[in-house]
């Protein structure tokens, strides 16, 4: 059973999901592969970024039995998750990265914070 996940994003979004997507200046130019079970059904999640700091499809995101994860998509400028209390990883290009909730992701000059919904 998918489990309901909070985004809150720099620039003000709120993204809930239950599901899997990517985040990017302009994620549709991304082509799902084999980082998503259902690849028919992902969201697409846009940042406005004029400095172009965020890739294009910068990360995915989604979720397998109840654990959020993010997947840098090769981003020019990388991904790091900030861990309540256990400091601050880089994440390595396209590997699956688990997402405590309380964690700060941040990609270029954006980030979110993710909580988890009841």
């Amino acid at each position: 059973m998918a489990v309901m996940f909070a985004m809150d994003l720099s620039d003000g979004q709120h993204v809930e999901t239950s599901g899997n997507g990517v985040i990017g200046r302009n994620p549709a130019s991304h082509t799902p592969g084999t980082e998503f079970e259902d690849p028919a059904h992902i969201e697409l999640v846009t940042v406005a970024d004029e400095a172009k700091s965020v890739s294009r499809a910068h990360l995915a995101f989604g979720q397998y039995d109840g654990v959020f994860w993010v997947m840098d998509l090769g981003s020019a400028n990388g991904t790091t998750i900030t861990y309540p209390g256990e400091g601050t990883f880089a994440c390595d290009p396209n590997t699956r990265h688990e997402v405590d909730p309380g964690s700060i992701v941040r990609f270029g000059n954006a980030s979110f914070a993710l909580s988890r919904r009841s």
